[in-house]
């Protein structure tokens, strides 16, 4: 064959691989994004042990929420160029979507402690800390398990079961709340803060749900 034509099936052969699409990491990405929630949701569990310091808690969540909202830019940047995707791009972007929510409020409630000068917590916040924990733990195995194809276990139910808890707990803390609170303040104070903390096991729930949903579609 011609030197010429040896060089010109080269160079179509370079430009065939250059165009073959490649498969990004994104079970990495998005374990690593629910790494991050479960880190904050952490921390968020230990201000509660030294409230009285809880500012220095909120900005170290707040460092964890940059984190996470950079590791969600980069998925997103990558669907918008990507030929291939192991899953449908649009469940990815609703994966990271929900997954960032939770950060999002755990970063909201750590301040709001600030702005409503809240002094010494209910005992009923700390619990709802221990279960936003608890879900954060079990989505992050929940995306490891994605990650390495496999079936999703028992971590949908155990959020499941940790979202139910939260809406007991809810009701109980607003009974609580009207029952024992005197100051008008105080209660409107407490009844946004226990909101709040109800939606964001509200939100792990919403994140198992897509996953299942992720699960049984690709199978």
């Amino acid at each position: 064959m011609h030197p010429s034509l040896v060089i010109t099936k080269l160079c179509q052969g370079f430009v065939m691989f250059s165009f073959i699409p490649k498969e990004e990491k994104y079970f990495r990405s998005l374990s690593e994004l629910a790494a991050r929630v479960r880190a904050g949701s952490e921390i968020f569990l230990r201000l509660f042990d030294d409230f009285g310091n809880h500012h220095k808690f909120a900005d170290e969540i707040k460092s964890v929420e940059v984190q996470c909202d950079t590791i969600a830019a980069s998925i997103t940047s990558r669907l918008n160029t990507s030929f291939i995707t192991p899953i449908d791009r649009e469940d990815i972007f609703l994966l990271v979507k929900e997954v960032d929510d939770i950060m999002d409020a755990i970063n909201g409630l750590a301040f709001r402690f600030d702005t409503y000068s809240v002094k010494t917590p209910r005992s009923e916040a700390v619990e709802f800390a221990r279960l936003i924990h608890q879900g954060a733990v079990e989505l992050e195995h929940a995306f490891s398990m994605l990650e390495q194809n496999k079936n999703l276990g028992d971590h949908p139910k155990n959020i499941n079961d940790i979202e139910k808890k939260a809406d007991h707990l809810y009701r109980d803390a607003i009974r609580r709340l009207f029952t024992e609170e005197k100051d008008p303040i105080e209660v409107i104070k407490w009844m946004s803060i226990f909101e709040t903390l109800e939606d964001a096991t509200d939100r792990c729930k919403d994140v198992a749900e897509a996953l299942e949903g992720v699960v049984v579609k690709n199978k």
